[in-house]
This record gives structure tokens, C-alpha cells and sequence, in this order.
């Protein structure tokens, strides 16, 4: 009979790892200095991994003993129960609910949370418009991103310019509508729900081929580029990756306990920054957590309340919350039919990690 590992903890241990000093995790779960070995797996089948970081690196180090990455966490503490973490009654009891303000134009409203974090509600900063199309910026370093710049895209019809955010990746969402995209001469359909890929050195342009409005969320990162509008077409298209989209599949979804997710753009497409996924969160609210990524989420469908350390604020569908890398939050579903989200974060990796 195959020995199982002891559970030490449900949540990873994030550890500051030295470059070029070797570490042995325990696999066993029985150390009592975890989540590296102190020799408890002495007289069982269990050995120690060895591992030596490259690098000076902070990282999360599974302490469930159930992933599949070792020693790294996957999520899998996040399945050893039928429900999510949720949060306790007396958790977050004194935070003070924030309200939105108008911005110095009018345009958008915010509001400002713990440490940087924040919400976006009513579009952003305008950057182009004409009759058909509007782009205005939401998440950028000027509201103090590190990483990502995020905006909506919203074309009533035709075509958008040619877009370009020289030597950054860039990562798109069709939040509604359909159309295509051309990336660099190369045409690909884009119906709803779909994200994209597009390298660092290329154009492209979004086309609404439909009647209803088409509106496409567009991450950026590195961040700190302006937008470039272009008088034609480059013809450049990467074709060593000839998969750039992905249209989200309720069969590929993974599970998270009571919730669900799917990563639409990653290493997959050829992205290696940005990783971009849909969520869908039942009514309840998870108790606090954090990631090491710093992450854009926009909310498709529910109501609810985003709460970080000190302050809470209610979110609607349409709402772009910025949460800073390491920050506490909790994210509340209190629409009965639940909440489905888009997540874009860096650096790439995978949604189920938290700490």
C-alpha cells in the first residue's frame, strides 16, 4: 500500500530563496521545520527534494504535499476541501465601505482601497475616439501599476485604427460582440469570450462584425508604453506561432473546490509574462489570501463586494479592480446565480496559487 503524505498545512509557505544554495523539501509532511525536511521521513518511503535555485527568488513551496509541480504549490490545497476558504464571521468586521468619486474630468469613477489597490467603474482616461470607435485607459504606471496597463476597447462598428504598444506583450478579451482582429497582416474571428495573443512587435486591429457593440479589454505589459496609432499594417506576423486565441470551453474548465476556472492565453499561445483566465465564483466569500502576481480583473456577470485589509467597496459587472502583487483581498459573490470574472496577471503562472 502506497504511503500518503501528511497534510501540514493547507496554505503554501512563502519562502526567500538564495541563488546557488541547495534546500531539501519535505515530501513527507512530517517535518516540523516545513516546509524543508528535518529528516521526520527517516524509516518511511518518503525522501527529501533537493532543489537549487538559478536565482534570489521568493517563492511558494507546497506545504499540502498533494501538488504535482514539487516543490512547488499548484492550487491542489484549494481541492482537499468541497468549498473554497471562505472567510470567518468576524473576519473584515471593521472595514469601512469606500464610495466611488468622479474623476477631475468626469469621466470614470474610483475607488481607492488599501495599499494601492482600487476599482474602476464607468471606462477610464480617454486615449481615441471618433464616431465608431473609443479607447480609454483604465490600469496604468500613472495609477500605479508596475506591470500591467489595461484598456477597453468599444467599437459600435467597422473597424478600430492599427493599434501598436511597441516591445510589449499584449493580451485581449472580447467581452462582448463578435468580430476578428487582424495581428500583422494575419485575419483570425474573435467571437465573444475569446482571448489573444499578441507579440511584443506586432500591430493589430479589431473589426465589429456585428450589431451589437464589440468590446475587447486589452492588457498590456510591459505597461509603461503609450499607444501608438499607425498609418497602415505592419506585416510581421510571428508565424512560428500560428495559435493565438483561445474561446473559453465549459468542458476545459478546472476546478477549485466550489469554483471553477479556465486560463484562456499562457505559455500556450507563446505568452510568457501574462497569464489570462476566466473565474466563476459561487455566492460566498473567500477568506483573505494573496498572490505573488500583480493582477487586472474585470467583472463579467454578479454582484458583490471587494474587500481588501482595512476598506470594502461594491462592485458591479463592468468593474476593473486593480490588485497590487502581495496584496490582501477577498473577493464576495452576493448575487445568488454567482459571478464570472476575467483575471489577466504577472508574472505568468497559474490562478489557483495563493498563500
Amino acid at each position: 500500500m502506497t504511503e500518503k503524505a501528511f497534510v501540514s498545512a493547507l496554505k503554501p509557505c512563502l519562502v526567500s530563496l538564495k541563488a546557488g544554495r541547495p534546500y531539501a523539501w519535505c515530501s513527507c509532511g512530517l517535518s516540523q521545520k516545513q516546509p524543508f525536511c528535518d529528516g521526520a521521513h527517516q524509516g518511511s518511503s518518503f525522501e527529501p527534494l533537493r532543489y537549487v535555485p538559478e536565482r534570489d527568488e521568493d517563492v511558494l513551496l507546497c506545504a499540502c504535499k498533494q501538488t504535482q509541480s514539487a516543490p512547488f504549490c499548484d492550487g491542489a490545497h484549494n481541492n482537499l476541501s468541497d468549498t473554497y476558504a471562505e472567510a470567518a464571521p468576524e473576519d473584515f468586521a471593521d472595514a469601512a465601505e469606500v464610495d466611488y468619486t468622479n474623476s477631475e474630468d468626469g469621466e470614470f469613477q474610483t475607488a481607492l482601497l488599501d495599499n494601492g489597490c482600487y476599482v474602476v467603474r464607468d471606462n477610464g482616461s480617454l486615449q481615441f475616439s471618433n464616431h465608431h470607435v473609443t479607447i480609454k485607459k483604465n490600469i496604468s504606471d500613472e495609477t500605479g501599476a508596475r506591470h500591467l496597463a489595461q484598456y477597453v476597447a468599444q467599437i459600435s462598428q467597422g473597424e478600430s485604427p492599427v493599434l501598436s504598444f511597441p516591445d510589449s506583450e499584449v493580451v485581449i478579451y472580447i467581452a462582448a460582440g463578435n468580430g476578428n482582429i487582424n495581428i500583422s497582416g494575419e485575419t483570425m474571428v474573435t467571437p465573444v469570450e475569446t482571448g489573444i495573443y499578441v507579440c511584443a512587435d506586432e500591430a493589430f486591429r479589431l473589426t465589429n462584425l456585428g450589431s451589437d457593440e464589440l468590446k475587447a479589454i486589452i492588457t498590456v505589459c510591459p505597461g509603461n508604453v503609450e499607444l501608438q496609432l499607425l498609418d497602415e499594417m505592419p506585416d510581421n506576423f510571428n508565424s512560428e506561432l500560428k495559435s493565438r486565441s483561445a474561446t473559453y470551453d465549459q468542458s476545459k474548465r478546472d476546478t477549485m473546490a466550489d469554483r471553477h476556472l479556465l486560463e484562456l492565453v499562457n505559455s500556450d499561445l507563446g505568452c510568457e509574462q501574462v497569464t489570462q483566465f476566466i473565474g466563476e465564483v459561487p455566492r460566498s466569500r473567500a477568506a483573505f489570501h494573496h498572490h505573488l502576481y500583480e493582477e487586472a480583473i474585470f467583472i463579467m456577470s454578479g454582484e458583490g463586494m471587494m474587500w481588501t485589509t482595512t476598506k470594502k467597496t461594491k462592485v458591479v459587472p463592468g468593474d476593473l479592480i486593480f490588485l497590487p502583487e502581495r496584496q490582501a483581498h477577498s473577493l464576495e459573490c452576493t448575487d445568488s446565480s454567482g459571478m464570472r470574472l476575467m483575471g489577466v496577471f504577472y508574472p505568468a503562472g497559474s490562478p489557483k496559487v495563493n498563500y
